[in-house]
């Protein structure tokens, strides 16, 4: 009997919660937002409460981070990743070991179409969230959490309202931000995960959720805060906007939110060099925030190209950003020493910001699945969601177009080869210096080819050996409009020509003009020149 009194009680208790709960209440007003516990704390809720889950929060000073969100679908598409002595390893110790000691993994709601096909982009459900959650724990790595609150990429261009949220009104969404941020955050800690921080919203500049008002974005805003203050006031909770290079915007979301007295604890920026302008105007920026407003503040989102394009074993290229691509500027040579400098710079800048408190570098694993070709690799993509969007993608994103999906269009920004095995750049994520005797293998970057020393200063390899340029770094030559570097094995190979203990320079071309007991003989530019041994 006592056990039937309780039942009804509860059930009570939810019919009057979710009466109240309707956004299409008379009763309700502006003013709502402001106040939403009758709206989530009822007697079940706190039946359901298990704990304030203190042990697994973990505060950080200074965040060296990573998103690596990809990483399931790229391992499920046959990607090995390696250790830095060439070893298998799982990727999450691999980074904890060269210093990396935070992992920013994104949440869609339901990134599949209704008959059950994946969008791509890694496929981040919630499901997705808990495994790297589990095994970034098992590296004592805690989640920076970033909500999107849409099926798929959020960001300037679109904030796409959740497919099962299209007939919600405002207030229906702003109730279900709330709902679906604590359940997810509770899930992900119920399986062991570790949670630093949260973001709500990404890359939110006046847009959110299918809103393009400020006033109720930050309404939507608010009411994802409150979930993860429900959940434990020790996380932080980040804001995020992008476009740091349109410094009056920035200062107007941070002024927008102070005035409306938004609750959160660190204003976020993407900042990708090619796009957002120098270190210094980031740091003044942030800066200005933080000084203005007492507000936390870090990078969401940095990237650097180490190579033009990262060609994969079977020459197949897929690299996005290089000099190729139309409004860029690099401030950075796009080599590994490039790469590192950038990543140096952004963590250098932030620490001398005041309330700077770190950066995550976006997607370094996004690599090429292995495939013996091309259409092979995109079957793959298809099948396990490891590009950036698959054709099932344009239903609910009409940006992506079903004619231009598949690739990650990230590799040449990666700090792993087209092997997996790490390059000299990973130590950099973790403010570190790879050991002097480290040896980057390189192979896959341009033509697959070894020993090319041109590959680090951003030029592919030659496939032939004919040698127009002699310096310092080596011998060059010029195919395909681009200065190319002569390999190792062929510069070597090149060592000896007619006449070279004479003094004479080797000719570039094969045509010999006279035979004497010395050897071979050219004339170019005017002058004799010694006939190469490999002619």
């Amino acid at each position: 009997m006592k056990i039937l009194f309780f039942l009804i009680f509860i059930i009570n208790a939810v019919i009057i919660t979710t009466t109240l709960a309707s956004p299409n209440n008379d009763n309700s007003n502006d003013d709502i937002w402001l106040n939403i516990s009758h709206w989530n704390q009822t007697d079940v809720d706190r039946l359901q409460k298990r704990g304030n889950y203190d042990s697994q929060i973990k505060p950080l000073s200074f965040y060296k981070g990573v998103d690596i969100s990809s990483i399931i679908s790229l391992e499920n598409s046959g990607v090995q990743f390696y250790d830095t002595n060439g070893q298998p390893q799982d990727i999450f110790k691999t980074l904890a070991s060269v210093g990396v000691n935070c992992i920013r993994v994104r949440i869609w709601n339901s990134p599949r179409s209704t008959d059950g096909k994946t969008y791509g982009g890694g496929n981040n459900d919630l499901e997705v969230a808990r495994e790297i959650g589990s095994r970034a724990a098992k590296a004592g790595l805690p989640l920076f959490v970033d909500f999107h609150y849409s099926d798929f990429w959020a960001d300037p261009a679109k904030q796409s309202i959740p497919k099962e949220w299209k007939g919600f009104d405002l207030n229906k969404r702003i109730f279900e931000i709330y709902r679906f941020t604590k359940g997810c955050l509770e899930w992900l800690l119920e399986n062991g995960s570790y949670i630093s921080m949260v973001q709500i919203g990404n890359e939110t500049t006046c847009f959110m959720c299918g809103e393009n008002e400020m006033v109720n974005v930050m309404k939507m805003m608010s009411n994802g805060i409150q979930a993860v203050r429900d959940i434990n006031k020790n996380i932080l909770i980040a804001l995020h906007f992008t476009n740091p290079n349109k410094t009056d915007n920035m200062l107007w979301y941070a002024s927008q939110l102070a005035e409306a007295k938004v609750d959160y604890d660190v204003f976020c920026t993407s900042y990708y060099p090619f796009w957002h302008g120098t270190t210094e105007n980031l740091q003044w920026i942030l800066g200005e925030i933080a000084n203005k407003y007492g507000k936390k503040v870090m990078v969401a989102e940095f990237s650097y190209p180490y190579t033009e394009v990262a060609k994969t074993s079977d020459n197949c290229e897929y690299s996005h950003v290089n000099h190729k691509l139309e409004g860029t500027e690099f401030n950075y040579p796009l080599t590994l020493d490039g790469q590192i400098q950038c990543i140096k710079d952004v963590y250098s800048h932030i620490k001398n910001t005041k309330n700077g408190i770190g950066a995550f570098y976006w997607e370094p694993a996004w690599i090429a699945p292995k495939a013996s070709n091309d259409l092979e690799r995109r079957q793959l993509w298809e099948k396990y969601g490891s590009s950036w969007a698959t054709k099932t993608a344009a239903e609910y994103d009409i940006n992506a177009d079903s004619s231009l999906t598949g690739e990650s269009a990230w590799d040449n920004q990666a700090v792993f080869d087209q092997e997996g095995k790490p390059l000299k750049s990973i130590w950099a994520l973790g403010d570190g210096e790879a050991p002097s005797n480290y040896a980057t293998n390189n192979n896959n970057n341009n033509n697959n080819n070894n020993n090319c020393f041109s590959i680090n200063l951003g030029y592919p390899c030659c496939n032939g050996n004919t040698v127009y340029y002699t310096d310092n770094d080596g011998q060059w030559g010029y195919e395909n409009n681009n200065w190319c570097g002569i390999k190792e094995s062929k510069q070597n190979a090149l060592e000896d020509w007619t006449g070279k203990n004479q003094g004479y320079s080797y000719c570039n071309l094969c045509d010999v003009i006279y035979n004497d007991n010395d050897g071979r003989w050219g004339i170019e530019n005017g002058e004799w020149c010694g006939i190469k041994s490999t002619c």
